[in-house]
């Protein structure tokens, strides 16, 4: 009985073609119970957060401190999408998650001998990765922009706007690129622990650390570290340090292609 487990599917997984492959990971990632509960923590992380931060504006901010450093509490979109950043954490571990798992479980060898040449098995996951992270995240995102806009009352903007669909959209299409992200890194280090390290450093730690580079060429460094060039596209009006949206956001899918490419050759070079 095991043998004949072990010949079906390889073949299944071999002989559906590209259509097969994709429905094999859409159904590894749908199976997991963690995809949902981190995706729909991330999605809740978004509305509540943007609730928090658009109902306690007038205030101050959550506790009278202004919210988070770096949110502007003028900014009514701002506001409402100021809980990207969390959403954009957990997506991102998320994305690590999903390669580093099949790792630890043995389950990408068996993928491997079914797909040889290996590279179509990253394409494949990172694209129901994307696929499945944009569906959540798209609604998600029209919430909390909706619900901080209630909130905010006299003070808020509609959808129709100057770039609040664009930025509402950008938020987004910038946590799902940090959760690519983190896939990449995943199928780079093959550790949980290592790719969500480099992940947050990377992405959350080092603009921080920019702040003390010399005023006089550190703006210059940090607007194009992946997270601070992406994040314009989730702001209506990115500030005079950042790149234009669309611009920042490539910035970002570049490295994320970068990570992935560079994976493709490792993990077809090294052992599965």
């Amino acid at each position: 009985m095991s043998a004949l487990t072990v010949t079906r599917t390889p073949g299944r997984l071999a002989g559906g073609g590209a259509t097969g492959l994709l429905t094999g990971q859409w159904l590894a990632v749908r199976s997991l119970r963690t995809t949902w509960w981190v995706l729909g923590g991330a999605a809740a992380a978004m509305v509540l957060f943007g609730l928090l931060f658009s109902a306690t504006a007038g205030s101050g901010g959550p506790g009278g401190q202004g919210g988070p450093p770096g949110l502007d509490g003028s900014d009514p979109v701002a506001l409402s999408l100021g809980g990207y950043r969390p959403a954009a954490l957990a997506v991102g571990v998320l994305g690590v998650l999903l390669v580093t798992g099949e790792h630890t479980s043995g389950a990408l060898r068996v993928l491997f001998a079914a797909v040889p040449a290996r590279w179509p098995v990253v394409l494949a996951r990172t694209a129901v990765t994307a696929a499945v992270s944009l569906a959540v995240l798209l609604p998600a995102s029209l919430a909390a922009l909706l619900a901080g806009q209630a909130a905010l009352g006299d003070r808020g903007v509609s959808l129709g706007d100057a770039g609040v669909l664009r930025a509402t959209v950008g938020t987004a299409l910038y946590v799902t690129a940090i959760g690519l992200m983190g896939a990449a890194l995943g199928w780079l280090l093959r550790s949980t622990a290592g790719a969500v390290g480099t992940l947050f450093g990377v992405v959350f730690l080092l603009p921080v650390l920019g702040g003390l580079l010399p005023s006089s060429w550190g703006p210059d460094v940090v607007r194009w570290l992946p997270g601070q060039a992406g994040a314009g596209v989730t702001e209506v009006l990115p500030g005079p340090d950042e790149f234009a949206p669309w611009t920042g956001f490539a910035v970002l899918c570049g490295y994320v292609v970068l990570l992935l490419a560079v994976a493709v050759v490792v993990v077809r070079r090294r052992d599965a």
